[in-house]
């Protein structure tokens, strides 16, 4: 388990750094994709973080590796589980979210898109981030980076999409695109992928 992923207080102390305030951004960013009760999977949720900003009538479930987040998680009464996405199948749900995630499972990253696209039943949501720290300039720093945040089965510790290779990723599911959006001045992105046309 990477040393971000093992601290909830590193973990937000260094995305609240790297984001500023923009960081609230991507969470309604996502969250708009969202409709009233529906049932809700975050995969790779951390400590559920995303819960908070959800209308009360979602039915939030939440799913993490790390032990150290989903405890907090627990504690502050989020409905998150203890999984590796990598051993286990994946739930279905209505509407499937997963968070500036997918550059951890490269070079696998279609493969989880693909169960990410097929455990949802009406939309799947993406963000990802096209900027990172383990791509610095300064080599000392990306090092530091890129090993505070590697985890199990990352093969690339350095890899993150950038904005021409998370189109291409993205580029099968064409007929299912509902939306895309740079956000967080152009830190992330948006996919936004439908399923059901009845969903608003």
């Amino acid at each position: 388990m990477a040393l971000l992923y093992k601290n909830t207080y590193l973990y937000h102390g260094l995305t609240n750094a790297v984001y500023g305030v923009s960081r609230k951004e991507r969470f309604h960013a996502v969250v708009r994709w969202v409709p009233d009760d529906m049932e809700l999977l975050d995969v790779c949720c951390g400590d559920g973080t995303l819960a908070t900003y959800l209308a009360r009538g979602v039915n939030y479930r939440g799913l993490d590796q790390s032990p150290a987040f989903v405890r907090q998680a627990q504690a502050l009464g989020r409905a998150v589980e203890l999984f590796d996405v990598r051993a286990g199948d994946l739930p279905s749900a209505d509407v499937v979210v997963c968070q500036v995630s997918l550059f951890q499972f490269y070079p696998q990253a279609e493969s989880m898109l693909a169960r990410l696209f097929d455990a949802a039943r009406c939309r799947l949501v993406i963000s990802e981030s096209v900027f990172s720290l383990s791509q610095s300039r300064w080599s000392w720093l990306a090092s530091v980076v890129a090993w505070g945040t590697k985890t199990k089965g990352m093969s690339a510790d350095t890899f993150r999409f950038s904005a021409s290779s998370l189109r291409q990723l993205f580029q099968p599911y064409g007929a299912n695109l509902r939306h895309v959006a740079e956000v967080c001045n152009g830190r992330d992105w948006v996919y936004v992928l439908d399923k059901s046309p009845m969903v608003p």
